[in-house]
């Protein structure tokens, strides 16, 4: 099997990413190769499912001596190349803090090109349209080697020389058909186009699932397993918290997660009237939350989530992918890719900031146990069909030996 080396952010390390862990577990699961490498290195493991996942990982600094003797050296025995890459990756960046963030990677990126190389990675695969591919970019220029990145949303409005990328890379893959069409714009090129591929994020489909039948838990529990971040809207869930509470519902709802948006939510939460059971977590570790959906502690999972004033949207929340592949029913908003997850009635989707219609949705299936039933199947069904890891990690493999790509 031919070595891959993926660049993530801080993966297998960090809080976050843990899609992405998912995915690089399946792809070892299945014999691949792997090398991994954080961009960052000053992450902690979290996740205890990522820990058989260090030792395939090369945590390797910002900067470090070597790091910087291997920069001199380049520098002095290929002046016209390093030159190059700083027009392509600095000069043309568009905006300051783009080509920031990119020269900040160089050296990193430039110490990586002869660490890959030796170790016999055949192709380089990044997430994020962001640095993380601005390293892969920069390693294929000097080393050869044939590489791809993932674009997930918020990266995509970033644009970071994201036509220069895309010309350059084997091919680019989008999470949903609103990322795909997003890059394609920005390119604006027929011929590049057709290497810009939506495969999605896949998870794992567990082969038995225990559900409680609805209203079969003492109170009805609904969970948001998200980043305190404005696209994910919490505040709306909040408010519907407070709807539902005045119209007699028994529930408790929890809310999973830390960010920047987290003493802002704290105050809506102390600010509910006594007996509105909203509880935040803070962050969870991944196996914990898909603990609580084996073990049938959640009975729907909600996320209420906004296009900001910014534009930033969501994709396809693996959030919602998860619960469904667990026969839970998810209500969200049909903003981003989301439509492309739930939108043939797989889960339920109301307007976005409509805090009366996401009531009525969670009062119903609160009440209504055929209701919830149904949309529990459903759910379940689609992700077995067209989110299941093993599909995904098929169509990548193929992929990154080079069969099923456009020429």
């Amino acid at each position: 099997m031919e070595r891959i080396a993926y660049i993530t952010v801080k993966a297998p390390f960090g809080e976050q990413e843990t899609f992405i862990i998912t995915e690089m577990l399946a792809l070892r699961d299945r014999g691949v190769d792997l090398l991994i490498v954080p961009r960052d290195s000053d992450g902690e493991l979290f996740h205890e499912e990522a820990a058989s996942l260090t030792g395939y990982t090369l945590n390797i600094p910002w900067l470090s001596t070597d790091i910087v003797k291997r920069l001199a050296v380049f520098i002095c025995r290929n002046p016209r190349s390093f030159f190059r890459i700083i027009e392509d990756t600095v000069l043309k960046a568009g905006r300051l803090k783009t080509a920031l963030k990119n020269l900040v990677v160089l050296p990193k990126a430039i110490y990586l090109s002869a660490v890959l190389r030796d170790a016999s990675v055949s192709h380089i695969h990044a997430h994020w349209a962001s640095t993380p591919s601005t390293m892969a970019y920069v390693i294929s220029e000097i080393t050869g080697i044939p590489w791809s990145f993932t674009a997930h949303r918020g990266d995509i409005a970033e644009d970071n020389i994201l036509r220069r990328k895309c010309a350059a890379a084997s091919f680019v893959r989008a999470i949903d058909e609103g990322g795909r069409r997003e890059i394609s714009a920005v390119v604006n090129d027929p011929v590049i186009e057709k290497k810009i591929l939506t495969v999605h994020m896949g998870v794992g489909v567990p082969e038995v699932v225990r559900r409680p039948a609805a209203g079969s838990l003492e109170v009805f529990t609904i969970l948001c397993p998200a980043n305190f971040v404005p696209k994910k809207g919490h505040r709306y869930l909040i408010e519907c918290c407070r709807l539902l509470s005045a119209r007699g519902v028994g529930f408790r709802c929890l809310i999973a997660g830390d960010g920047p948006l987290r003493e802002e939510l704290q105050a809506m939460v102390e600010g509910l009237p006594p007996g509105c059971d909203v509880r935040l977590l803070g962050r969870l570790p991944h196996e914990r939350i898909l603990g609580m959906y084996e073990e049938g502690a959640v009975d729907a999972v909600v996320l209420p989530s906004i296009v900001t004033d910014e534009g930033v949207k969501e994709g396809i929340p693996v959030a919602l992918i998860e619960a469904m592949s667990y026969g839970i029913p998810v209500v969200s908003t049909c903003t981003g890719g989301i439509p492309e997850l739930i939108g043939d009635g797989s889960g339920v989707m109301v307007g976005e900031k409509d805090v009366e219609s996401l009531a009525a949705v969670i009062e119903r299936l609160a009440r209504d146990p055929d209701y919830y039933s149904m949309l529990s199947r459903r759910g379940r069904r689609k992700i077995e069909t067209d989110f299941n890891i093993s599909t995904t990690v098929d169509r990548l493999l193929d992929l990154f030996s080079g069969r099923g790509r456009s020429t």
